[in-house]
């Protein structure tokens, strides 16, 4: 919150304004390099911590990434700062993709642990329907 004095100077009375509305993000995820995942942890815990809605849906080589680093702590791992948003913001979900959830050879057991989905591309693109702050990594 930021405050401002709102015509009431004199009067030393501070009003309230959010310093910006709650919004949505959607994180785009097709990597597994270490930097890719860092800054997607990064941006989502940032969002996050700001009060921002946060889907961060992942693809390819990103989702064995993501189950790893759970099942072998998050530690230094480069995708730690994405369970960390996931674990500590109601508003911050990691969702994989179907397809790439068989490509990749990720069993239903490591999924269920690592995602809060896994979803088709009929509900990635009406979950992120109309969500201006989009990121790809």
């Amino acid at each position: 919150m930021r405050a401002r004095l709102d015509g009431l100077e004199g009067r030393g009375e501070l009003v309230y304004y959010p310093i910006m509305p709650q919004g949505r993000v959607a994180i785009f995820l097709s990597h597994s390099d270490p930097t890719a995942l860092r800054l997607a942890g990064s941006a989502a815990l940032t969002a996050a911590a700001l009060g921002d809605r946060v889907d961060v849906f992942a693809f390819g080589p990103a989702l064995p990434a993501l189950v790893e680093a759970r099942e072998h702590g998050e530690g230094e791992h480069p995708a730690a700062l994405l369970l960390q948003a996931r674990g500590s913001a109601e508003g911050c979900r990691l969702l994989a993709c179907s397809a790439s959830l068989v490509e990749q050879k990720v069993t239903p057991e490591a999924a269920e642990g690592t995602f809060d989905a896994v979803v088709g591309w009929p509900t990635v693109l009406e979950w992120s329907r109309g969500v201006v702050d989009r990121f790809f990594f």
